[in-house]
């Protein structure tokens, strides 16, 4: 087992841990137990074998941040006597859980995170905020909150879909552009091949370097600037993982003609992108500039690292269109 102990000034540390195939022995702790709800994602209902009446299957993906289904769940914490709500699946699922559980007044005791999707293992909901989707816009509800515990167990990527999760390795290529090209390099080969992979260990390094980020008061590359810049599809699979992908490239468009990244660079990094998830997926007919009056708090890059930059309305509207010639030519 592999843990970390996260803080970001708060009463308490958030722990966090790694370990590989321990998912049945650490749930069992919380089936039978008094007070604790388990909210799970319905597409792994068929790896458990719980009929108990204190756990919920619940579909994942972007339904799960519907306001109705946050409605719902509501309902389900106040009807019953739960102080301990225990959410396995991915990242929307969790959104939504962390949300219901940070906006609804009832007795708490903990909030426990099991991501099981590799970008919601990398991306962990320990940003400090929670979100719902509303008015067919993305992230439109918000509220502060963390998890009390994260445990994170890679074998659950065994049971994704391999093209997907190959996807999702563009994540790790991400913040080790940030950190450590070599970690990039490395979640390159594996978008392609992860056969001899140590999930374990990777998931180590990227979560440390997702946490850094954090500390800083700073988001994932791109996800701030996304909810202004495309516009969601929520009949689009794995969109999360292409309109991300896709903010970051505007980003790094950005850091390129600020001079922060060399063309070279930037041209290399468009390259690894298109390899890995092929551009034609990307969300380009979305891209539309939402306006917005406080400059957003971002990241570009640069060719040994990043900065923190916040990027105002005007850049944005200047060179959004001059974007979207890019892209449709790449």
């Amino acid at each position: 087992m592999k843990s970390i102990s996260f803080s970001k000034g708060i009463e308490k540390d958030i722990n966090i841990n790694i370990y590989m195939n321990y998912y049945e022995e650490f749930l069992s702790k919380y089936v039978s137990k008094y007070g604790s709800l388990l909210i799970i994602d319905s597409s792994l209902k068929k790896y458990f074998n719980y009929n108990n009446n204190n756990i919920v299957f619940i579909k994942g993906g972007p339904e799960a941040k519907y306001f109705d289904r946050y409605v719902e769940l509501c309902k389900l914490i106040t009807n019953g006597d739960y102080s301990n709500i225990i959410v396995v699946g991915g990242g929307s699922l969790i959104d939504m859980v962390g949300f219901t559980y940070n906006t609804l007044d009832f007795p708490k005791a903990n909030l426990i995170a099991v991501p099981t999707t590799l970008s919601s293992m990398i991306y962990l909901p320990v940003s400090g905020e929670f979100n719902l989707d509303m008015n067919y816009t993305k992230n439109y509800l918000k509220v502060s909150g963390y998890p009390d515990l994260v445990y994170v167990d890679p074998y659950f990527c065994k049971f994704l879909d391999k093209t997907a999760m190959k996807k999702q390795f563009i994540f790790g290529y991400l913040v080790g552009l940030l950190f450590d090209k070599k970690f990039a390099e490395l979640s390159l080969r594996y978008s392609k091949n992860f056969i001899k992979l140590d999930l374990e260990e990777y998931l180590y390094i990227a979560i440390k370097n997702v946490l850094s980020l954090y500390s800083n008061d700073l988001g994932f590359p791109g996800t701030r600037l996304s909810k202004f810049i495309i516009e969601p599809d929520f009949k689009m699979n794995n969109f999360f993982v292409e309109s991300e992908c896709l903010s970051f490239i505007f980003l790094s468009y950005l850091s390129c003609k600020l001079g922060y990244l060399s063309g070279n660079n930037f041209e290399h990094l468009v390259s690894d992108i298109k390899s890995s998830l092929g551009f034609s997926n990307l969300p380009f007919k979305s891209l539309k500039a939402k306006k917005f009056s406080i400059p957003i708090n971002e990241i570009l890059l640069t060719d040994d690292g990043f900065i923190n930059y916040y990027i105002n309305y005007t850049e944005l509207e200047e060179l959004l269109p001059e974007f979207k010639v890019f892209v449709r030519s790449a």
